[in-house]
């Protein structure tokens, strides 16, 4: 081959070595024009690396390729630049290039023989015609040759032989060739003008050129880089430039439409085969062949065969026929169904497809196969076989079955089959049916030839349950033929059917009756007995199987049973029966009447006559079982007869003063009615009226008339000694009234029944469950207590003998005690139980519960507080089973039964709430009080409702005092005191006040059932109530007016957030505001502004109504979808923006009502609620302290670890190694590049390996917000967090909350922070606390709901974990503020100890203007008086009035001194209104002129003459020594803010108590030479004015000073921080918020903008600052001016820094760095100035430090080297004070005394 191709080159080029077919594209390369090549041969190995040799025939070639500037050859989609150059060893060549690029295509190598066939020898290129000799004339239609040739010859006006015409009937179009351009133009120029051309709307154009040609009769197997290779000899060749129509004819696509005719004129053959090269018109979509275009033909018809069964269908059946030459016809084929050989033939539509007709006759057969198969396969047909014997009978069953389907049936009996045939689903629809039918028939015969008989033993009932529920069908549904039938007479079933389906039906019979469960029937013994003596099958039937229930009775010998498949079929049983069956058991007191023979024919009489019943009788009582209906039709009769033959008792009730009225002034009227019939007893509130009840009945109606006929009243007057005047004036007063109005009085002692309970007893505490429950803690005697029912303890035998159970039976009188011992008679009481009784006598209750409580037995504690319990919890019971609304429990068992008074209590409150938590509310009790007369039982009480329920806000001092009985209750109810915080709510409700007086209440009950001020409903905008849970309780609770009103406001659909106001209708709210709330979409829209403006809008209307209080739900939270936790943060902020902000103060509070099954609600709501106001334990303590809270919970520490949580996220903080941590993610504190080596950061990536590190370079190349993620590497975390922290705090804050909103995007659940910034950025530990912790509660409040559950902070060095525990502390809660006080708060102190603190929230509201406080309430006085008219009654009440008023006396006491008395005297001001039956009210007229200044007070009391003259006497001795008193405490305070005597202790001066410093002053003042005090016991004698102080008795000597507080801290600064007193220098490091801090970075960084400042520390020295504000003050006197100070600055270095803080700066270093104007103290005016390294000299870690500081600098002038003083500034040769560089803009200064500068801050930087 190289002697062929002799001139070789080197080839390289950048290509990769493994491209396929490397060496074929080289050959085509450099074989084509691009390269100037010709014939070539390439040498390459498929892995030759980047180099090859091209061997050219010819010299002349090889020249060529090299004299060519650029060579480029394209592989795939990249260019790729070679080199080519001469072989080495004729490298004395000279070249013209060395190097070129080229684009080729990919090609196939070649045999020798095929390059021999390429060869072809292209003749000298010729000089052809270019220019348009062809047109194009469109839409021939069907016009001829003949036709168009004359068309031409007429327009072109010559001889035929001048042009040729090609027609090309398949595109309706023919080409005329010119024999030169110019007539081809001038023919297009004339054709418009033809007529004909006109008229057959023809179209002539020029033929445009082409760049195409297309190759026909190529040899087989011919590929496209082949045929590039060929063509490229003749013409360039476009890229991809080949195109096969076929596999013998291509299209080649040419650069140069010029090339066309020159590779036409050649000669083509490949592989010795000749093939012809034909131009190619897109247009036409046709090569022209000229004179010789080969005319198209049909191809040949071809057979196809089809299933005989589908051809049969498909002759019969016209519609299929059609549907398969309708599919073929599309692909031009017409079809001969003769046969099932189905000729396919063309359709002569094939030769008329335009440029497509070609293809289309050459894929015709494939397609008109494909068409036809498609066509078929919609077709299908099935064969059944047939038995023989069955031929006859199913032959025509099938032929009804396919009757009026559209498929074609072929019998054959020869073969015993029957074919069906059709389209598909039409075959498939009716093949299960013929095949069923097929099998139905032949199974029936097999049945005829094998079917048997068997029978089954089983009662009617047990065949009820097993088959008539669903097995008998199910046997049928799969054994249709089986014959199954049950035969009653002789309780049996019969089967009949084949062998195998008989002994699977009998075996799963057999199976259903073993499953039947069978249960005892838990029913009274004597409906037992009915059910034993009736037929049980008659029964079940009756009970159960005529009512849908599949239960039967069954009776096994001894007991009655329930049969049935299932458990819940049992449970619907056994219900049934207890609803139709029951026994009714009718007591006779009279046991005779059973005896009686009456009796017994009657009884005879309705067994023989009322069916379904049994009666029994016994001593004592009657029982009747049986159907509940029967029962009913036997009862009246039965007890009408024991009724009216029994003895018989009638009790009415009445008022005792009635009762006795009607005995002792009425008797005339009743006392014949009643003689001889009946007994009359006439006790207390009752008439009891007993004998044979004929006579009672007559009887009753002659006192039921009496008490109707006259008239009573219960009247109240509350006057103080009102009681006392009657008790006095009692015999006149009840003689008068006899007398004159012929009326009876009585002093009731207690409470009427009949009016409203007044607030004599007032509670020491008060809770109001969740369940709407009041528990009460009182100090009271349970005697006079008023409930609906008390308990006592007792033992089990029910001897009232001894404690609260003796006293209760002294007062109810001995018929309770008789009561109890026929209890005991009847049944047997143990430990815990309790039993209720009616009270009586004294006692102001209706009932008595006696509670047997357990002894406690200390050794088995938890059994005796379990007894305890059961005892509680079932009178508790009890009360609610009779309807109680109030019930009294004392302490049981704590007196002599041994129980622990705290046990006791606590055991009594968890049962209370156990019980009330069973009942869930539903309840008639609303009230529980503890009541005890005792102090220590009635506080235990008290610590065990708050210990179980929490703190309430319900809480009343236990001697406070209200105005009215609502005023109190509505105080009890809402407002708490102020700034009261409950505990944690377990309650009913949690309550804050914020400091404007806004109480926010937290409380779980229904809406519907608050009864503040105004309630906010919400609602869609359609405004429909019905919609929604809030609304339509409401809507329930309201009534239907409140949508009629709601609809008056607005017609149609409302906008989002508008708010209606509308009346409350039936609700016991005022006002209903309306809200449109939207629903949630996920934080898309503005629907939390939305609720914001709802809030503001609801909460400003309120007060513009000037309503006193609101109440919300929680808006959004249900199916509007809203998340909790931003509704209760964005409600809650709304209320302290409203308290903040509102001018007014109408709205009092606002309280937030959950319901109390929305237990999730709840608790959001209840961590929000705490988070915010129970931050300090210290609110539980003291509960009217203000507290000020942050948003973490209590921080607690368990194993090192600090923890608290904030909005669900825990937080913690711990000493540790953050690559130890297993959190989902760390964080790593790095640089901007993310390549920190150092610190945490390089422990992080040193063990996290150094994939971390590359993964860290290449997410630092791309952008990032100064944050990235990477994996964990080696780490047991999932994830790190790299952040670029900065030395800010600012900044780590922000890079804290990215970090966590990183980790919630990320769905991580948990993520673990270190210490960042405290390493090399120098931040101190505090500050970088605070940031993060900042950073943390930033993202919660932004991400409520998130992923994230724990933040970790792991500090590594130990020793700054006391800093992060502190800012978490911090935010647990802050300091409360102490307030001044002022003479208001005087007033509100005064008044709360005054009237028992219940009136703080009036006195508030009256802040700043008058007011009247009332004194303690007058225990009313109630009358009863019963009369026989309502007039007499009315003119009795104004004779008592009368008479009470007209001994009533007022006297004021107006004195200043009212509001300064003492804590004593006010508590006797208490006791007198209450010894004295006396009123005392406070009235205070405001001064109107200053604010802060008292006003005029006044004292009026009220009362009987001569107690109020009593009282008066007694309190103005109190104000004459409260006066006094004052006199002294304003001397004593006024003394002790100006003087401080202190004497020594323990080498400790300590100060004097306040009186002793008065009296050391006066004495002093005085000029006396000594004195006497009293001083910790014992008298002293004190040598004025330096001591000693010396004892009388003893001779103890102790010294003694004074100190005059004004001089004492003129010369320390006020922002100082204090210090210990042995401390002589201290530094304080700023924090970065400090206003401080700001000034002092604020100077340093005028001159130094790019140092970053570490920290800052002032420098506190007192003796040095004292010596520095005395030479200021010296020199200010010297200079005459006050212009001697500036702040200066001095750099210094950090082993100087101790000295200067300690001693100042030292002169004697001038010359160290720099001495040019004097040897003293140099200082700067600017910071840049002494920022140099010189003066300021980093330390190992960089870190440099500067002093600003405070500098004498007096007068000046310019200073010179070696000056040790500053020069003489005049004539008395006064100095200068120091000197500097340039006096008249001085930037240094030199000081000469260590003294006259003193350094104010430390400033460390960078």
């Amino acid at each position: 081959m190289a002697q062929k191709f002799p001139y070789a080159l080197c080839v390289e080029g950048q290509w990769d070595p493994h491209t396929p077919k490397l060496k074929n594209k080289l050959i085509i390369y450099f074989q084509s024009k691009k390269s100037d090549g010709g014939d070539c041969e390439v040498e390459y190995l498929d892995s030759g690396g980047q180099t090859a040799t091209v061997r050219f025939k010819t010299e002349e070639v090889r020249l060529r390729v090299l004299s060519k500037q650029t060579h480029e050859l394209k592989i795939g989609q990249k260019t790729v630049k070679i080199t080519v150059s001469l072989p080495s060893s004729e490298a004395s060549v000279p070249l013209e290039s060395t190097s070129s690029i080229s684009t080729i295509t990919l090609g196939e190598p070649r045999s020798e023989e095929e390059e021999e066939e390429m060869e072809v020898e292209i003749p000298e290129g010729k000089e052809e015609d270019t220019t348009h000799r062809s047109a194009v004339i469109e839409n021939i239609q069907n016009s001829g040759q003949e036709f168009l040739t004359m068309l031409v010859e007429n327009v072109h006006k010559g001889s035929s032989n001048d042009f040729y015409i090609e027609m090309i009937p398949e595109s309706n179009c023919a080409v005329v060739t010119f024999s030169c351009s110019k007539d081809a133009e001038n023919f297009i120029i004339s054709c418009p003008s033809n007529g004909i051309i006109k008229k057959k709307n023809m179209k002539v154009r020029l033929l445009e050129m082409t760049s195409k040609v297309k190759a026909e009769g190529l040899p087989l197997n011919t590929n496209s880089d082949y045929l590039m290779l060929y063509f490229d000899k003749f013409a360039e060749v476009e890229d991809d430039g080949v195109t096969f129509e076929t596999d013998q004819s291509a299209i080649i696509t040419l650069k140069n439409p010029e090339d066309v005719q020159t590779v036409i004129d050649q000669q083509h053959h490949i592989k010795k085969q000749p093939f012809r090269v034909l131009p190619y018109y897109d247009t036409l979509q046709t090569a022209l062949y000229g004179k010789d275009r080969p005319t198209l033909s049909l191809p040949e018809p071809f057979t196809e065969n089809i299933d005989k069964t589908v051809w049969h269908h498909l002759k019969e059946n016209q519609k299929s026929l059609g549907l398969v030459t309708q599919a073929v016809y599309s692909q031009f084929c017409e079809m001969d169904f003769q046969s099932s050989a189905v000729k396919i033939i063309p359709s002569s539509s094939l030769l008329n497809q335009g440029g497509q007709t070609r293809k289309r006759i050459q894929t015709w057969r494939e397609n008109a196969l494909s068409g036809f198969s498609v066509s078929m396969s919609k077709f299908k047909s099935i064969e059944l076989h047939i038995q023989k014997d069955a031929w006859t009978e199913i032959q025509p069953e099938i032929q009804k079955a396919v009757a009026g389907e559209a498929v074609t049936l072929v019998p054959c009996a020869d073969k015993g089959t029957i074919a069906v045939a059709g389209l598909k689903e039409d075959v498939n629809r009716i093949e299960g049916i013929l095949q069923e039918i097929v099998q139905k028939v032949n199974q029936r015969i097999q049945r005829e030839k094998g079917s048997e008989t068997d029978e089954i033993n089983m009662i009617p009932s047990i065949y009820k349950l097993v088959l008539c529920d669903g097995l008998e069908q199910q046997t049928q549904d799969k054994f249709p033929e089986m014959e199954i039938a049950y035969h009653v007479h002789s309780q049996k079933l019969s089967l009949y059917g084949l062998k195998e389906e008989m002994l699977e039906t009998k075996n799963k019979i057999l199976e259903a009756v073993l499953s039947l469960i069978r249960k005892p029937i838990e029913l009274h013994q004597s409906v037992l007995d009915f059910l034993h003596k009736n037929d049980l099958e008659e029964m079940s039937k009756v009970l159960f199987f005529n009512k849908g229930i599949n239960v039967a009775l069954e009776y096994d010998g001894t007991r009655v049973l329930l049969v049935g498949k299932t458990d819940k079929d049992l449970d619907v049983g056994e219900k049934q029966l207890q609803t139709d069956l029951g026994h009714l058991s009718i007591n006779v007191e009279d046991p005779i009447v059973l005896t009686r023979s009456d009796w017994q024919d009657l009884v005879s009489h309705m067994k023989n006559n009322v069916k379904n019943v049994t009666i029994q009788t016994s001593n004592n009582q009657v029982v009747v079982s049986g159907f509940e209906e029967s029962i009913k039709d036997v009862e009246q009769e039965l007890n009408d007869f024991v009724q009216k033959n029994s003895n018989f008792e009638r009790t009415l009730k009445a008022h005792k003063t009635v009762v006795t009225f009607i005995e002792d002034h009425k008797t005339q009227d009743w006392l014949e009615e009643v003689k001889g019939k009946v007994n009359v007893d006439f006790k207390d509130e009752t008439i009891v009226i007993s004998g044979p009840r004929l006579y009672v009945s007559e009887c009753v109606p002659v006192f039921e008339d009496l008490l109707m006929s006259v008239s009573h009243c219960t009247t109240k007057i509350v006057k103080p000694g009102a009681k006392k005047f009657f008790k006095e004036k009692e015999s006149m007063c009840v003689t008068y009234a006899k007398t004159n109005m012929r009326c009876l009085v009585q002093l009731i002692d207690d409470h009427p029944h009949d009016t409203v309970q007044s607030q004599i007893i007032k509670p020491a505490y008060q809770h109001k469950t969740h369940e709407g429950i009041e528990i009460t803690v009182n100090k009271a005697d349970m005697c006079s207590f008023q409930a609906d029912a008390v308990v006592g303890a007792c033992k089990e035998n029910l001897l009232l003998d001894g404690g609260l159970a003796k006293a209760l039976s002294d007062a109810a009188g001995p018929e309770l005690q008789n009561t109890c011992d026929q209890f005991v008679k009847r049944r047997k009481f143990t430990t815990g139980d309790a039993v209720l009784l009616d009270a009586g006598g004294r006692l102001r209750c209706k009932h008595i519960i006696l509670a047997i409580g357990p002894h406690y037995n200390t050794s088995k504690p938890q059994e005796s507080e379990k007894l305890l319990k059961k005892a509680v919890r079932k009178s508790l019971n009890l009360a609610d089973q009779e309807s109680f609304h109030s019930l009294a429990i004392p302490a049981i068992s704590s007196g002599a039964f041994g129980f622990p008074l705290n046990i006791c209590a606590d055991t009594i409150v968890k049962a209370i709430k156990e019980f009330c938590g069973i009942v869930e509310g539903d309840i008639s009790l609303r009230k529980i009080h503890l009541v005890d007369i005792n102090d220590k039982t009635v506080q235990a009480f008290e610590a065990a409702v708050k210990k179980i329920y929490g703190v309430s806000s319900l809480t009343h001092s236990p001697t406070a005092g209200s105005s009215s009985s609502s005023q109190h209750q509505n105080q009890a109810s809402s407002s708490p005191s102020q700034h009261q915080i409950t505990a944690p709510f377990q309650g009913a409700s949690q309550s804050f006040q914020t400091k404007e007086g806004l109480t926010i209440t937290l409380m779980k009950g229904n809406i519907e059932d608050t009864t503040m001020d105004v309630v906010v409903n919400t609602l869609s905008s359609d405004l429909n109530l019905g919609v929604g849970a809030i609304s339509n309780a409401l809507l329930k609770a309201a009534g239907p007016q409140l949508q009629v009103l709601l609809n008056q406001q607005v017609t149609g659909p409302a906008n989002v957030g508008a708010v209606f106001e509308t009346a409350g209708a039936n609700l016991k709210n005022k006002l209903v505001f309306h809200a449109v709330v939207p629903h949630w979409n996920k934080g898309q829209g503005n629907e939390q502004k939305v609720l914001e403006d709802i809030m503001d809008k609801c909460l400003s209307q309120a007060e513009q109504r000037q309503q006193s209080s609101i109440v919300f739900s929680a808006i959004g939270t249900g199916n509007l979808g809203f998340p909790k936790p931003l509704v209760v943060c964005t409600m809650l902020d709304s209320a302290f923006k409203f308290s903040s902000k509102r001018s007014s103060k109408h709205v009092k509070e606002v309280l937030f009502a959950l319901h109390p099954k929305d237990t999730q609600t709840i608790q959001v709501f209840t961590d929000e609620f705490s988070k915010r106001f129970l931050g300090q334990s210290a609110s539980a303590s003291n509960p009217t302290q203000p507290q000020s809270t942050g948003p973490f919970s209590k921080v607690t520490t368990k194993s090192g670890i600090h923890e608290t949580t904030v909005g669900g996220v825990t937080l913690q903080v711990l000493n540790g190694d953050i690559t130890t941590e297993k959190t989902d993610a760390i964080v790593n504190s790095s640089n901007k590049e993310f390549s920190l080596k150092a610190g945490v950061s390089k422990a992080i990536l040193d063990k996290a390996g150094p994939n971390v590190e590359a993964e860290c370079q290449q997410l630092a190349a791309k952008t990032n917000n100064g944050l990235i993620m990477t994996q964990a590497g080696n780490l047991q975390c999932k994830k790190i967090i790299h952040i670029a922290a900065q030395s800010n705090a600012i900044s780590i804050q922000k890079h804290v909350k990215k970090a966590l909103e990183m980790c919630a995007k990320e769905k991580l659940t948990s993520i673990a922070f270190p210490a960042i910034g405290t390493g090399q950025a120098g931040l101190s530990p505090g500050q970088v606390a605070d940031s993060m912790m900042d950073g943390v509660v930033d993202m919660i409040r932004k991400t409520p709901q998130s992923t994230l559950k724990l933040v970790r902070l792991v500090v590594f060095q130990a020793p700054m974990l006391p800093e992060f525990l502190k800012s978490m502390q911090y935010r647990e809660t802050g300091p409360a503020k102490q307030e001044k006080e002022s003479t208001w708060s005087k007033i509100k102190t005064y008044a709360k100890s005054f009237f028992g603190g219940s009136w703080e929230k009036e006195i508030k509201q009256h802040s700043g203007k008058d007011f009247v406080i009332e004194g303690v309430q007058v225990d009313p006085v109630f009358f009863s008086i019963c009369g026989s008219s309502q007039a007499e009654v009315d003119k009795t009440k104004h004779f008592l009035e009368d008479e009470i008023t007209r001994e009533q006396a007022f006297q004021p006491i107006t004195d200043t001194a009212i509001l300064t008395l003492s804590d004593k005297d006010q508590q006797r001001i208490q006791d007198l209104q209450r010894t004295m039956d006396v009123t005392i009210m406070l009235k205070y007229k405001a001064d109107k002129g200053s604010e802060g200044t008292s006003g005029q007070a006044t004292l009026i009391v009220e009362g009987l003459t001569r107690d109020v003259l009593k009282a008066t006497q007694e309190i103005q001795e109190m104000l004459k020594t409260a006066k006094e008193d004052e006199m002294l405490k304003k001397d004593m305070d006024y003394t002790s803010e100006l003087v401080d005597w202190q004497y020594e202790q323990g080498g400790q001066y300590k100060s004097f108590d306040q009186r002793t410093n008065l009296e050391l002053e006066k004495a002093l003042s005085s000029q006396a030479t000594n004195t006497n005090i009293s001083f910790q016991g014992q008298t002293y004698q004190v040598k004025l004015p330096e001591g000693p102080a010396v004892s009388t008795t003893g001779g103890n000597q102790m010294n003694i000073k004074r100190i005059d507080k004004l001089k004492a801290t003129e010369s320390i600064p006020q922002h100082w921080d204090a210090m210990a007193p042995n401390m002589l220098c201290q530094k304080f490091n700023l924090q970065s918020t400090n206003t401080e801090y700001k000034d002092v970075l604020g100077c340093f960084h005028a001159t130094c903008p790019n140092n970053k400042v570490l920290k800052i520390e002032r420098i506190q020295n007192p003796g040095m600052w004292k010596n520095y504000q005395n030479n200021k003050s010296v020199m200010e006197t010297k200079n005459g001016h006050q212009n001697n100070e500036k702040r200066l600055f001095h750099g210094t270095s950090e082993q100087t820094i101790s000295h200067i803080n300690k001693s100042g700066f030292n002169r004697s270093y001038a010359g160290k760095n720099a001495a040019a104007f004097g040897n003293g103290t140099y200082f700067a005016l600017n910071a840049s100035y002494s920022s140099s390294n010189t003066y300021s000299v980093p330390n190992a870690q960089g870190q440099k430090h500067m002093y600003l500081c405070r500098v004498l600098t007096g007068d000046y002038t310019r200073g010179v080297g070696g000056m040790i003083v500053p020069p003489a500034k005049n004539a008395n040769c006064d100095p200068y004070d120091t000197v500097v560089d340039n006096p008249a803009g001085p930037t240094i200064f030199v000081v000469f005394r260590d003294d006259n500068a003193y350094p104010e801050y430390l400033i460390t930087f960078t």
